[in-house]
């Protein structure tokens, strides 16, 4: 397996975890430079440990808390429509749809992929 696959079929998760971090080198970030007098000891600690460099993880954090934390919330919403389109019973809907579904398909992932051609499999639609 590629990179670039296993990039793809896990970049839901990735997402997830770097959301996580985010929000962690956020909360440092903000005890370190702006909250320092109600900072919890085992963060007070860290941050000793750490220096100046708790500006670049306010910075950092902040940053990746914007983009990952937009890009989850858009991963979520597109597989919510790809469940909605991809759940009918109507033949005719799905045909109608197959463009939009196949976009979502792409953007979503290999198992998505799949899910749609078992759909266009089930219908008996040839390309």
């Amino acid at each position: 397996m590629t990179f670039k696959k296993t990039i793809r079929i896990y970049q839901g998760f990735l997402g997830v975890v770097g959301l996580i971090a985010g929000i962690f080198l956020l909360i440092l970030g903000l005890f370190g430079v702006l909250l320092q007098d109600l900072s919890p000891q085992p963060i007070t600690d860290l941050n000793k440990l750490v220096g100046n460099w708790t500006y670049w993880f306010l910075v950092v954090g902040a940053l990746l808390v914007l983009f990952l934390g937009w890009y989850v919330v858009d991963r979520r919403l597109k597989i919510e429509e790809f469940d909605d389109l991809i759940d009918t019973k109507s033949k005719s809907k799905f045909v109608k749809n197959i463009a939009r579904l196949e976009t979502l398909a792409l953007t979503l992932g290999p198992d998505y992929e799949e899910e749609v051609l078992e759909k266009e499999r089930e219908y008996n639609i040839k390309r």
